[in-house]
């Protein structure tokens, strides 16, 4: 520890702190404009200048390492006549436009220069002019060059932080002009943190320009609704009415960083697209009624059901006090344990539960990757988590960690990692078996006999594997002192997805055998995954994650319901389809999610959904799955209730209500007793805070939680430890490259479901639907860039854009998942991914000499 002295007062602090946070923790004001928490010193605008005893010199604070001993003053007249000699500088040039400016009442030069800023200017030239007019450098970023007081913000969060490299600096000096290549941002993001961290109004938000000042703004601090990550959002509304989302730097995993979704992906509340009335099918067509005419006629239709089976599937976007309500209702009311979370693949509990009651890290982000070494398995983290892309790039970049890629697709944090692995879809379990032999092998880890006789002949297997990447990730991880494995879902689209998972647990048992102390977590890409899971949304597990056959935690929920629970495991949605298409279904009851546009199989859940006796659908939004419903009854929408989520981490926020409920919906909770009613019984309890009460008393690893006890960051629920499987299974064999081309697909940047596509902003921002491939592929098939094509399987066509990757692998074609208008879905069958297809340029002559391969006309 070093002691050093600020302004009289004595500090203890840990080696390597500079003055300024020494200054910090004692509540001492120092101006800064470039410094940034997050990023190395820049020291460039001179505003911490401070006065440190024998010392000639003033020395910027941000950039100066406390030493032992050191005195140091902040307020000297040689320091206040600095300050307000750069602030005079800075004002030379800068226009005095405050009436206009959009970041009038927040912005830093204002307050710094009534704080510490001169009351006479010496500079009389007049000042120097970029641009007469505000450039759109974006359709949600405008600038004004001449605002620019040449910080380096917006330039060093870009490249740094986001790591887009959208935004530079030309000339140098008081010339110095930040802009984008040729005055576009072409290579953005579109997040909008460039915006967030400008300390003037020289970066604004066009779609939040002239709507309001800042003290006529009402915000409300809440939680993301997007993907996982779970960050903070402050909401800012006038009148009820959405102006703009913002971010504070000091709560949340996020740390003031948005993605472009969660900056500007939040209007899709106010859709025109929303369910007004309750609406029962009356000769085939859907007509609106009201709330006591559904129920009526609800309590009719569900009399006429009861005896046969129910079901029913929850969003894991909606809070986890609707969730856990929404289990109880099926579990009391329905007598069912047909329950599932996700209507893009099904969830392996036998697999799942011990993945994660014996590995899972509730903890924070920060801490999990500080380990030595990180290992990403499968998926996008640029598009599916971007802020948790944003701060595995600062661990790599800043704090050394070396990252291991496995996946399919290329993300833009390959560029930081130290080793990336490409595997067909699918290879990942023989894939992650390999670097369990590698480990081994190295290693020469004693493990039990039947477990030595699986590896053995993985080592066998995985010799026969072209490629060493494998090998490469198990000398890393040999390497490393500790270690993270970061799993996405999207590996849960597989069929092989138990397989895959057992093998991570293979992995994370040998790595703590071998003393990493492996840590372990999901990249969700639905706000509430988590939440859903630990809420009882699966039809093996009851809330907590334990097993429905576990007779001592049925007797416990049963006592607290007032209601017996069934003791079998129910049925997953794809087995609830079966019985909706074998008659067997009574009542079908879908809340908040659209099965028809995310279910890998188009035409069998559509003719499931028309099977069901008696479809029912809660949700804010008409989607196409409503409009197959006998009943829809409009619920409340983000931002209509209060609640919680429990995101990526394990940690438990706040979901506050920001804007009131309209036309005629009710909150999910209220819809809830409303359909017990009908049935004749009464959940109790039926309000927010008394189901969190609930939650807290009966779910483990909740226990002991308040809503007061949550605060500003949230508060993080418990590992529940379930003992390791110990078995090691044997891999599936490796992937063989097809001759055809294969489909897969998942989340883009600008969208992920359909709440993201309901966004008037995000839809300007994002690309027309497209198709990636190689670049390799498509010169094969004579396709160029921007082509029209035909992406045909065979269970149907589509046709979109051509995007030619060069990152992308070969053999493969990519089509992003949330675009409602593509069906994607109508291409896929139920069991196969990826999925053979054949792709053509549209309205071209083409001939195929065998399935799959398309050559161009002779």
């Amino acid at each position: 520890m070093a002691s050093v002295t600020i302004d009289g007062q004595i500090l203890e602090v840990e080696p390597g702190s500079t003055v300024l946070q020494a200054a910090q923790h004692l509540s001492i004001d120092i101006p800064t404009f470039c410094y940034m928490k997050r990023l190395p010193a820049l020291a460039s605008c001179r505003m911490c200048l401070v006065e440190i005893e024998g010392l000639r010199r003033l020395q910027p604070s941000c950039a100066t390492t406390v030493t032992d001993g050191m005195v140091v003053r902040t307020n000297t007249p040689q320091i206040e006549e600095t300050r307000s000699s750069m602030l005079d500088m800075l004002l030379a040039n800068h226009p005095l436009d405050c009436p206009i400016c959009d970041k009038g009442g927040e912005c830093e030069l204002q307050d710094m220069v009534m704080a510490y800023g001169p009351r006479k200017s010496e500079f009389h030239d007049p000042k120097r002019v970029f641009h007469s007019q505000d450039i759109r450098l974006s359709p949600v970023i405008i600038m004004n060059v001449n605002r620019c007081i040449q910080c380096q913000r917006c330039v060093r969060m870009c490249e740094e932080v986001v790591g887009a490299v959208a935004l530079g600096t030309v000339e140098k000096g008081m010339d110095t002009a930040v802009t984008g290549f040729e005055g576009s941002l072409a290579s953005c993001d579109q997040c909008g943190n460039c915006v967030e961290v400008c300390p003037v109004g020289a970066l604004m938000s066009f779609p939040y320009r002239y709507k309001a000042r800042p003290w006529d703004l009402v915000e409300t601090d809440t939680v993301c609704p997007h993907c996982g990550t779970g960050c903070q959002l402050t909401v800012g509304t006038r009148k009820g009415e959405l102006m703009r989302v913002r971010s504070k730097w000091d709560e949340g995993v996020n740390r003031e960083t948005l993605c472009v979704r969660g900056r500007f992906g939040l209007d899709f509340v106010t859709s025109q697209d929303r369910i007004k009335r309750p609406m029962i099918r009356r000769d085939g067509t859907l007509v609106p009624v009201s709330w006591d005419e559904a129920g009526d006629y609800l309590r009719r239709r569900l009399s006429a059901v009861e005896g046969k089976a129910a079901g029913g599937l929850a969003s894991p976007r909606l809070p986890n006090e609707v969730l856990y309500q929404f289990q109880k209702l099926l579990r009391t009311v329905f007598r069912t344990n047909n329950i599932d979370c996700s209507s893009r693949w099904s969830a392996p509990f036998d697999t799942l539960g011990p993945l994660v009651g014996g590995f899972y890290s509730r903890a924070p982000l920060g801490d999990v990757i500080g380990n030595d070494c990180i290992l990403i398995v499968g998926g996008n983290v640029t598009e599916e988590n971007p802020v948790t892309e944003y701060l595995l790039r600062d661990a790599a970049r800043r704090r050394q960690a070396g990252l291991l890629m496995l996946s399919t697709r290329p993300s833009r944090l390959d560029a930081d990692a130290r080793e990336v692995v490409r595997v067909l879809p699918g290879g990942e379990a023989a894939s992650i078996a390999a670097v369990i032999a590698g480990l081994v092998t190295a290693a020469g880890q004693a493990l039990p006999a039947s477990a030595l006789a699986t590896i053995e002949a993985t080592i066998e297997r995985s010799a026969a594997a072209p490629s060493d990447g494998p090998g490469r990730l198990a000398t890393a991880l040999k390497e490393a002192g500790s270690v993270t494995v970061l799993v996405s879902v999207d590996l849960l689209r597989s069929p092989d997805a138990p397989v895959t998972l057992q093998q991570i647990n293979n992995l994370l048992q040998l790595l703590r055998r071998l003393g990493k102390g492996p840590a372990m977590q999901f990249l969700f890409d639905r706000a509430n995954q988590m939440g859903a899971w630990d809420m009882g949304g699966l039809p093996a597990a009851l809330p907590g994650l334990r097993p429905v056959a576990d007779d001592a935690a049925r007797a416990t929920l049963a006592r607290n319901w007032g209601a017996e629970i069934p003791s079998e495991p129910g049925a997953g949605l794809d087995a609830m389809l079966e019985l909706c298409v074998g008659g067997r279904m009574g009542a079908l009851y879908i809340a908040g999610t659209d099965p028809l546009i995310s279910y890998p199989d188009r035409a069998l859940v559509q003719r499931a959904l028309g099977a069901a006796d008696l479809l029912i659908v809660q949700d804010a939004f008409l989607t196409d799955t409503a409009g197959l419903a006998e009943v829809v009854l409009p619920a409340a929408g983000y931002g209509e209730e209060s609640g919680t989520y429990t995101n990526n981490e394990g940690r438990i926020q706040k979901v506050r209500k920001f804007r009131e409920l309209v036309f005629e919906a009710r909150g999910n909770l209220a819809i809830f007793d409303f359909i017990a009613a009908l049935r004749n019984q009464v959940l109790q309890p039926s309000t927010q805070g008394e189901v969190f009460d609930e939650i807290a008393r009966l779910v483990p690893g909740y226990q002991g939680l308040t809503q007061d006890g949550l605060g500003a960051d949230g508060a993080f629920t418990k590992a529940v430890p379930t003992p390791p499987t110990g078995v090691f299974l044997a891999p599936p064999p490796v992937p063989i490259a097809a001759d055809r081309l294969m489909l897969i697909t998942g989340d883009c940047l600008f969208h992920n479901g359909y709440l993201s596509e309901r966004s008037d902003i995000l839809n300007t921002l994002a690309n027309d639907p497209y198709v990636a491939m190689s670049a390799q592929d498509a010169a094969q098939l004579g396709l160029s860039d921007g082509d029209q094509v035909i992406v045909r399987s065979a269970q149907g066509e589509l046709t979109a854009q051509l995007k030619v990757d060069r990152q992308f692998p070969k053999g493969l074609v990519f089509i992003p998942e949330n675009y409602r208008a593509l069906r994607l879905n109508s291409l896929l069958r139920r069991g196969e991914y990826p999925c053979a297809v054949e792709v053509q340029k549209a309205h071209a002559a083409l001939e195929v000499d065998r399935p799959g391969r398309i050559w161009r006309g002779v």
